[in-house]
């Protein structure tokens, strides 16, 4: 079976790490997988800067897919990470044959975070950046327990890995693509619903356009149970090289 390429982009606050164990069962199942850390996030913290937007984001996934000349493509984003797949497919749609967006934001042209999520959160991420010190740099909105279920070490440990994420990316708009030869699927994951994907989880399921499925796991479904994902990513991956 031959598998496509796969590049999976990260949510907020956190890396290309969150990936790992996904990924080692993809590339064990022979796929060529990209999981890039966005800038100013984990081990690219220190290259956070007033610079740091969504184009910034965009432009290092696109950096990767030039790179590596990766061509028909299974682009995989979480959470924020659809944001930044979309502004990719975008700039680089004739090398994408798959959009995958699990439990993620999908964007119109012209939005941005801070318009998805409405203006109450972004007067409470402006508010925690203040807060924190560092005025350029969200701390994590969301508890682990919330994301994953976990408590106790589990939590702690996840928890641990995170960082600050850049203000400017949230509040940047990203730019879709006018047309796309991708196939789009959206993953909604269906237990301890955080409501933030809700709406477009509804539209995928009732479009004629979108290929729809659900895992039975939480908004972290990449970190809760790697296998179902990886799975479902192989799948799409081989129905995409057929």
């Amino acid at each position: 079976m031959t598998l496509r390429p796969c590049v999976l982009v990260h949510g907020g606050w956190h890396g290309g790490w969150h990936w790992e164990d996904v990924a080692a069962r993809l590339r064990a199942a022979g796929a060529d997988v990209h999981t890039p850390t966005l800038t100013g996030l984990a081990e690219r913290a220190g290259e956070a800067s007033e610079h740091t937007d969504m184009s910034a984001h965009v432009a290092d996934v696109v950096r990767v897919i030039d790179e590596h000349d990766l061509h028909d493509i299974v682009l995989v984003g979480h959470s924020y990470g659809g944001m930044v797949i979309t502004g990719a497919a975008a700039e680089r749609g004739e090398r994408v044959a798959e959009l995958v967006y699990l439990d993620a934001f999908v964007p119109e042209t012209g939005q941005s975070v801070g318009d998805l999520l409405g203006p109450d959160f972004v007067e409470s991420a402006r508010a925690a950046a203040a807060a924190s010190g560092s005025p350029l740099l969200i701390p994590p909105m969301f508890s682990v327990e919330d994301t994953t279920g976990w408590t106790g070490p589990r939590a702690a440990a996840v928890a641990e890995r995170l960082t600050a994420h850049p203000i400017g990316t949230m509040e940047e708009p990203v730019r879709a693509p006018a047309e796309s030869r991708a196939r789009r699927s959206f993953v909604y994951c269906n237990a301890r619903p955080l409501g933030i994907v809700e709406p477009y989880a509804l539209r995928a399921r009732n479009s004629p356009d979108w290929d729809y499925y659900e895992l039975a796991g939480p908004h972290d479904a990449v970190r809760v149970m790697p296998a179902a994902v990886a799975g479902l990513i192989e799948s799409l991956a081989s129905r995409s090289a057929e």
